[in-house]
Protein backbone atom coordinates (compact mmCIF):
# COMPACT_ATOMS: atom_id res chain seq x y z
CA UNK A 1 0.00 0.00 0.00
CA UNK A 2 1.26 3.74 -0.89
CA UNK A 3 2.48 5.53 1.76
CA UNK A 4 1.77 8.77 -0.23
CA UNK A 5 -1.83 9.24 -1.34
CA UNK A 6 -0.48 11.30 -4.45
CA UNK A 7 1.47 7.96 -5.53
CA UNK A 8 -1.94 6.66 -6.51
CA UNK A 9 -2.03 6.62 -10.49
CA UNK A 10 -5.79 8.28 -10.35
CA UNK A 11 -3.45 11.10 -8.42
CA UNK A 12 -1.16 11.67 -11.19
CA UNK A 13 -1.10 14.26 -13.62
CA UNK A 14 -2.78 12.36 -17.03
CA UNK A 15 -0.30 13.80 -19.82
CA UNK A 16 -2.91 13.41 -22.54
CA UNK A 17 -5.31 16.46 -20.70
CA UNK A 18 -2.82 18.69 -19.90
CA UNK A 19 -4.14 22.29 -21.41
CA UNK A 20 -8.02 20.66 -21.03
CA UNK A 21 -8.80 24.13 -19.83
CA UNK A 22 -7.51 25.68 -23.07
CA UNK A 23 -9.61 23.67 -25.38
CA UNK A 24 -12.94 23.84 -27.13
CA UNK A 25 -15.94 22.26 -26.12
CA UNK A 26 -15.13 19.92 -29.28
CA UNK A 27 -11.66 19.34 -28.04
CA UNK A 28 -12.94 18.46 -24.42
CA UNK A 29 -15.64 16.54 -25.40
CA UNK A 30 -13.17 13.79 -27.48
CA UNK A 31 -10.34 14.37 -25.11
CA UNK A 32 -12.62 13.12 -21.79
CA UNK A 33 -14.25 10.18 -24.26
CA UNK A 34 -10.64 9.07 -25.65
CA UNK A 35 -9.67 8.82 -22.18
CA UNK A 36 -13.18 6.57 -20.91
CA UNK A 37 -12.11 4.00 -23.50
CA UNK A 38 -9.62 2.87 -20.97
CA UNK A 39 -12.44 1.80 -18.50
CA UNK A 40 -13.62 -0.80 -20.53
CA UNK A 41 -9.84 -2.04 -21.61
CA UNK A 42 -9.62 -2.15 -17.56
CA UNK A 43 -12.61 -3.96 -17.38
CA UNK A 44 -11.25 -6.29 -19.77
CA UNK A 45 -8.63 -7.09 -18.02
CA UNK A 46 -10.00 -8.48 -14.78
CA UNK A 47 -12.27 -10.89 -16.44
CA UNK A 48 -10.82 -13.56 -14.17
CA UNK A 49 -11.95 -12.26 -11.03
CA UNK A 50 -14.92 -10.81 -12.27
CA UNK A 51 -16.02 -14.51 -13.24
CA UNK A 52 -14.63 -15.46 -9.81
CA UNK A 53 -16.97 -12.83 -8.07
CA UNK A 54 -20.44 -13.90 -10.33
CA UNK A 55 -19.55 -17.56 -9.03
CA UNK A 56 -19.51 -16.06 -5.33
CA UNK A 57 -21.85 -13.87 -5.68
CA UNK A 58 -24.63 -16.49 -6.94
CA UNK A 59 -23.52 -19.04 -4.32
CA UNK A 60 -24.26 -16.07 -1.64
CA UNK A 61 -27.93 -15.53 -3.44
CA UNK A 62 -28.66 -19.07 -4.12
CA UNK A 63 -28.40 -19.72 -0.32
CA UNK A 64 -30.17 -17.31 0.81
CA UNK A 65 -27.34 -14.74 1.76
CA UNK A 66 -27.00 -11.66 0.83
CA UNK A 67 -24.91 -9.32 -1.53
CA UNK A 68 -23.83 -6.47 -0.11
CA UNK A 69 -21.62 -3.24 -2.08
CA UNK A 70 -19.97 -0.48 0.05
CA UNK A 71 -18.03 2.38 -0.96
CA UNK A 72 -17.91 5.89 0.26
CA UNK A 73 -18.48 9.07 -2.18
CA UNK A 74 -18.46 8.16 -5.75
CA UNK A 75 -17.88 4.67 -5.18
CA UNK A 76 -20.41 4.33 -2.10
CA UNK A 77 -23.29 5.85 -4.86
CA UNK A 78 -22.47 3.41 -7.67
CA UNK A 79 -23.06 1.04 -5.26
CA UNK A 80 -26.25 2.13 -3.42
CA UNK A 81 -27.39 2.52 -7.11
CA UNK A 82 -26.62 -1.32 -7.82
CA UNK A 83 -28.65 -2.35 -5.31
CA UNK A 84 -31.47 -0.20 -6.11
CA UNK A 85 -31.75 -0.82 -9.65
CA UNK A 86 -31.54 -4.96 -9.18
CA UNK A 87 -34.85 -4.93 -7.38
CA UNK A 88 -37.12 -3.80 -10.80
CA UNK A 89 -34.12 -5.60 -12.77
CA UNK A 90 -34.66 -8.88 -11.40
CA UNK A 91 -37.35 -9.08 -8.85
CA UNK A 92 -35.05 -9.24 -5.64
CA UNK A 93 -36.12 -8.06 -2.28
CA UNK A 94 -34.74 -4.95 -1.03
CA UNK A 95 -33.38 -7.22 1.67
CA UNK A 96 -31.18 -8.93 -0.85
CA UNK A 97 -28.67 -6.62 -2.23
CA UNK A 98 -27.87 -3.91 -0.11
CA UNK A 99 -25.67 -0.74 -0.74
CA UNK A 100 -23.61 0.90 1.98
CA UNK A 101 -22.18 4.50 1.54
CA UNK A 102 -20.40 5.98 3.94
CA UNK A 103 -22.36 8.65 5.76
CA UNK A 104 -25.60 6.78 5.55
CA UNK A 105 -28.65 7.86 2.80
CA UNK A 106 -27.62 11.42 3.34
CA UNK A 107 -24.37 10.79 1.48
CA UNK A 108 -26.35 9.56 -1.18
CA UNK A 109 -27.11 13.82 -2.25
CA UNK A 110 -24.49 15.60 -0.59
CA UNK A 111 -21.16 14.84 -0.47
CA UNK A 112 -19.40 13.88 3.50
CA UNK A 113 -16.29 13.09 2.26
CA UNK A 114 -15.06 12.93 6.19
CA UNK A 115 -17.46 9.57 6.58
CA UNK A 116 -14.77 7.83 4.29
CA UNK A 117 -12.16 7.99 6.49
CA UNK A 118 -14.00 5.79 9.21
CA UNK A 119 -12.77 2.56 9.40
CA UNK A 120 -14.97 2.03 12.47
CA UNK A 121 -17.86 3.06 11.21
CA UNK A 122 -17.18 1.04 8.25
CA UNK A 123 -17.21 -1.86 10.67
CA UNK A 124 -20.45 -1.06 12.46
CA UNK A 125 -22.64 -0.60 8.98
CA UNK A 126 -21.38 -3.94 8.51
CA UNK A 127 -21.76 -5.71 11.99
CA UNK A 128 -25.53 -4.00 11.56
CA UNK A 129 -25.76 -5.28 8.12
CA UNK A 130 -23.99 -8.54 7.38
CA UNK A 131 -23.59 -12.18 8.50
CA UNK A 132 -21.65 -15.18 7.77
CA UNK A 133 -21.95 -16.55 4.44
CA UNK A 134 -22.96 -13.59 2.99
CA UNK A 135 -21.07 -11.89 -0.16
CA UNK A 136 -19.14 -7.86 0.50
CA UNK A 137 -18.02 -5.79 -2.01
CA UNK A 138 -15.91 -3.07 -1.45
CA UNK A 139 -15.52 -0.10 -3.79
CA UNK A 140 -12.60 2.18 -3.36
CA UNK A 141 -11.33 3.59 -6.45
CA UNK A 142 -7.82 4.66 -4.50
CA UNK A 143 -7.51 1.00 -2.26
CA UNK A 144 -6.99 2.27 1.26
CA UNK A 145 -10.29 3.98 2.27
CA UNK A 146 -10.76 3.49 5.57
CA UNK A 147 -14.30 2.92 5.73
CA UNK A 148 -14.62 0.36 3.14
CA UNK A 149 -11.44 -1.54 4.30
CA UNK A 150 -12.85 -1.76 8.04
CA UNK A 151 -16.33 -3.11 6.68
CA UNK A 152 -14.39 -5.69 4.86
CA UNK A 153 -12.26 -7.09 7.87
CA UNK A 154 -15.34 -6.23 9.62
CA UNK A 155 -17.12 -8.82 7.30
CA UNK A 156 -14.35 -11.37 7.34
CA UNK A 157 -14.74 -11.59 10.92
CA UNK A 158 -18.53 -12.57 10.64
CA UNK A 159 -17.41 -15.23 8.21
CA UNK A 160 -18.74 -13.55 4.98
CA UNK A 161 -17.39 -13.42 1.26
CA UNK A 162 -15.32 -9.98 0.48
CA UNK A 163 -14.16 -8.93 -2.56
CA UNK A 164 -12.41 -5.17 -3.30
CA UNK A 165 -12.80 -3.53 -6.69
CA UNK A 166 -9.91 -0.89 -7.10
CA UNK A 167 -8.31 0.87 -9.48
CA UNK A 168 -5.15 0.97 -7.76
CA UNK A 169 -2.87 -2.30 -8.07
CA UNK A 170 -0.94 -1.49 -4.24
CA UNK A 171 -4.65 -1.27 -2.84
CA UNK A 172 -4.87 -2.84 0.38
CA UNK A 173 -6.27 -6.53 -0.30
CA UNK A 174 -5.84 -8.07 2.74
CA UNK A 175 -8.93 -8.48 4.02
CA UNK A 176 -10.39 -9.44 0.69
CA UNK A 177 -10.95 -12.44 -0.83
CA UNK A 178 -11.07 -11.63 -4.54
CA UNK A 179 -9.06 -8.81 -5.49
CA UNK A 180 -10.27 -6.77 -8.59
CA UNK A 181 -8.06 -4.08 -9.68
CA UNK A 182 -9.56 -2.36 -12.65
CA UNK A 183 -6.18 -0.26 -13.90
CA UNK A 184 -7.95 2.62 -15.73
CA UNK A 185 -4.94 5.28 -15.13
CA UNK A 186 -4.35 9.25 -14.33
CA UNK A 187 -8.01 11.00 -14.64
CA UNK A 188 -8.62 13.56 -17.31
CA UNK A 189 -9.35 16.02 -14.15
CA UNK A 190 -6.30 15.02 -12.11
CA UNK A 191 -7.97 13.14 -9.23
CA UNK A 192 -11.75 13.11 -10.45
CA UNK A 193 -12.46 9.17 -10.14
CA UNK A 194 -15.98 10.12 -10.90
CA UNK A 195 -14.21 9.52 -14.24
CA UNK A 196 -12.97 6.71 -15.39
CA UNK A 197 -12.49 5.11 -12.13
CA UNK A 198 -16.55 5.67 -11.42
CA UNK A 199 -16.74 4.17 -15.08
CA UNK A 200 -14.97 1.13 -14.81
CA UNK A 201 -16.58 0.55 -11.34
CA UNK A 202 -20.03 0.81 -12.35
CA UNK A 203 -18.90 -1.83 -15.49
CA UNK A 204 -17.93 -4.51 -13.04
CA UNK A 205 -20.72 -3.99 -11.06
CA UNK A 206 -22.96 -4.39 -14.17
CA UNK A 207 -20.76 -7.76 -14.91
CA UNK A 208 -21.60 -9.17 -11.70
CA UNK A 209 -24.76 -8.52 -10.41
CA UNK A 210 -26.27 -9.66 -13.82
CA UNK A 211 -23.90 -12.43 -13.94
CA UNK A 212 -25.14 -14.05 -10.58
CA UNK A 213 -28.53 -13.52 -11.56
CA UNK A 214 -27.93 -15.27 -15.19
CA UNK A 215 -26.44 -17.74 -12.83
CA UNK A 216 -29.69 -17.56 -10.66
CA UNK A 217 -32.42 -18.20 -13.13
CA UNK A 218 -33.54 -14.29 -13.44
CA UNK A 219 -33.26 -14.60 -17.18
CA UNK A 220 -34.04 -16.20 -20.18
CA UNK A 221 -31.85 -15.96 -22.47
CA UNK A 222 -30.90 -12.33 -22.43
CA UNK A 223 -34.89 -11.12 -21.63
CA UNK A 224 -34.99 -9.90 -17.57
CA UNK A 225 -38.37 -12.60 -17.04
CA UNK A 226 -38.28 -11.98 -13.13
CA UNK A 227 -38.78 -7.95 -13.67
CA UNK A 228 -41.31 -6.50 -11.37
CA UNK A 229 -43.74 -4.40 -13.44
CA UNK A 230 -44.25 -1.55 -11.62
CA UNK A 231 -44.93 1.43 -13.74
CA UNK A 232 -46.24 1.53 -17.26
CA UNK A 233 -42.90 0.99 -19.24
CA UNK A 234 -42.33 -2.29 -17.24
CA UNK A 235 -45.83 -3.82 -17.39
CA UNK A 236 -45.57 -2.85 -21.61
CA UNK A 237 -42.36 -4.85 -21.38
CA UNK A 238 -43.30 -7.81 -18.89
CA UNK A 239 -46.30 -7.66 -22.12
CA UNK A 240 -43.78 -8.02 -24.39
CA UNK A 241 -41.81 -10.39 -23.05
CA UNK A 242 -44.75 -12.69 -22.42
CA UNK A 243 -46.36 -12.36 -25.54
CA UNK A 244 -42.46 -13.19 -27.32
CA UNK A 245 -41.33 -16.25 -25.60
CA UNK A 246 -44.76 -17.83 -25.33
CA UNK A 247 -46.02 -16.78 -28.89
CA UNK A 248 -49.24 -14.98 -28.34
CA UNK A 249 -50.55 -11.85 -28.87
CA UNK A 250 -50.24 -8.79 -26.61
CA UNK A 251 -53.76 -8.66 -25.54
CA UNK A 252 -53.21 -12.69 -24.46
CA UNK A 253 -50.28 -11.53 -22.50
CA UNK A 254 -51.21 -9.00 -20.62
CA UNK A 255 -54.14 -10.88 -19.72
CA UNK A 256 -52.13 -13.97 -18.29
CA UNK A 257 -50.01 -11.42 -16.65
CA UNK A 258 -52.68 -10.01 -14.70
CA UNK A 259 -53.65 -13.72 -13.99
CA UNK A 260 -50.23 -14.36 -12.52
CA UNK A 261 -50.42 -11.82 -10.51
CA UNK A 262 -47.82 -9.75 -12.55
CA UNK A 263 -45.48 -12.53 -12.56
CA UNK A 264 -44.04 -13.18 -15.86
CA UNK A 265 -42.19 -16.44 -15.42
CA UNK A 266 -45.74 -18.20 -14.25
CA UNK A 267 -47.77 -16.41 -17.03
CA UNK A 268 -45.29 -18.16 -19.57
CA UNK A 269 -44.93 -21.33 -17.81
CA UNK A 270 -49.45 -20.82 -17.43
CA UNK A 271 -49.51 -20.08 -21.38
CA UNK A 272 -46.82 -23.29 -22.56
CA UNK A 273 -47.83 -25.86 -20.23
CA UNK A 274 -51.65 -25.19 -20.12
CA UNK A 275 -51.55 -24.56 -16.41
CA UNK A 276 -53.68 -22.75 -14.07
CA UNK A 277 -51.72 -20.34 -11.79
CA UNK A 278 -50.98 -22.37 -8.52
CA UNK A 279 -49.78 -25.69 -10.88
CA UNK A 280 -47.51 -23.14 -13.36
CA UNK A 281 -46.14 -21.55 -10.15
CA UNK A 282 -44.84 -24.95 -8.48
CA UNK A 283 -43.53 -26.04 -11.52
CA UNK A 284 -41.08 -23.13 -11.01
CA UNK A 285 -40.83 -23.49 -7.78
CA UNK A 286 -39.45 -27.17 -8.53
CA UNK A 287 -37.25 -26.08 -11.11
CA UNK A 288 -35.44 -23.38 -8.44
CA UNK A 289 -36.89 -20.69 -10.74
CA UNK A 290 -35.26 -21.66 -13.74
CA UNK A 291 -37.89 -20.78 -16.48
CA UNK A 292 -35.86 -23.04 -19.52
CA UNK A 293 -35.94 -26.09 -17.50
CA UNK A 294 -39.63 -25.43 -16.12
CA UNK A 295 -40.51 -25.13 -20.00
CA UNK A 296 -38.30 -28.74 -20.21
CA UNK A 297 -35.75 -26.63 -23.03
CA UNK A 298 -32.80 -27.81 -21.24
Amino acid sequence: MPKDRYAIATEQPNPHTRGLDRLSALQIARKINAEDFNAARAVKKASKPLAQAIRTATQAFMGGHKIIFMGAGTSGRLGVLEAAECVPTFGVKPTQIIGLIAGGKNAMFRAKEGAEDNAALGAQDIRQQARAHDFVIGLTASGITPYVLGGLEAARQLGARTALITCNEQADFSHADIALFLPTGPEALCGSTRMKAGTATKMALNIISTGAMALCGKMYGNLMVDVKPTNKKLVARATRLIAQIAGVDPQTAGQYLAQSGNQVKVAIVMLKKQLDRPRAARLLKKANGFLAEALDEN
